[in-house]
């Protein structure tokens, strides 16, 4: 096993935040170019928008690594140790299962009924890593199916390479580290937005 780590992103949420970083710059230009003082909450705002499309749609991803899984949310990242994880399930989201507790990726959310409706027959290679027959948010090309797959053959060949030390699950921790400063930051931003919003409006 490689010790570099695998991250697996999603594509929609890069795309979006690409699309809030242009409209906030937009937004930017407009307020310096019409230099009205009304629009003064535009440079509270903007940078605001661009902290947000950094971190809820930029930056939350699943990372695998030899070490375990890494799920890096809006708030908060969470580290599972493989000897720590239970089950690996797709219903909603991508949805880690341990002893300390389930902990879902906000960057692997399970395929809409469109999405569901479009996709191909099951792959063989799916239907494998999920154990059995592959539901529409196991299937690579979803965000949770791409997460899930590389989780699951993972896992499964450090099961079977005796890589994971088994019958202590509960007695394994699983660490949660909150991102304090993108949180308040985000906050300071949301209060001047609003602040400039009154005193220009």
């Amino acid at each position: 096993m490689t010790d570099l780590p695998i991250r697996i992103d999603s594509r929609f949420n890069r795309i979006a935040a690409v699309i809030v970083w242009s409209l906030a710059a937009l937004a930017v230009i407009s307020a310096v170019w019409s230099a009205d003082p009304r629009l003064a909450w535009v440079y509270a705002g903007a940078p605001l928008a661009a902290l947000l499309g950094w971190g809820a749609l930029w930056r939350p991803c699943v990372v695998v690594s030899d070490r375990g899984v890494r799920v890096q949310n809006v708030s908060h990242d969470v580290d599972v140790p493989w000897e720590a994880l239970v089950h690996v399930e797709t219903a909603r989201a991508l949805t880690l299962h341990t002893p300390a507790g389930a902990f879902t990726a906000w960057s692997a959310p399970a395929p809409g009924f469109f999405t569901v409706m479009r996709g191909n027959a099951k792959a063989r290679r799916e239907a494998t890593a999920a154990g059995g027959d592959a539901r529409p948010s196991d299937r690579i090309g979803t965000d949770s199916g791409n997460a899930a797959l590389v989780i699951r053959e993972t896992w499964r060949t450090r099961l079977d390479a005796g890589q994971v030390e088994l019958g202590v699950a509960d007695e394994t921790p699983v660490k949660r580290h909150w991102h304090v400063l993108i949180l308040a930051a985000s906050g300071l931003l949301t209060v001047a937005t609003i602040a400039l919003i009154v005193a220009t409006g």
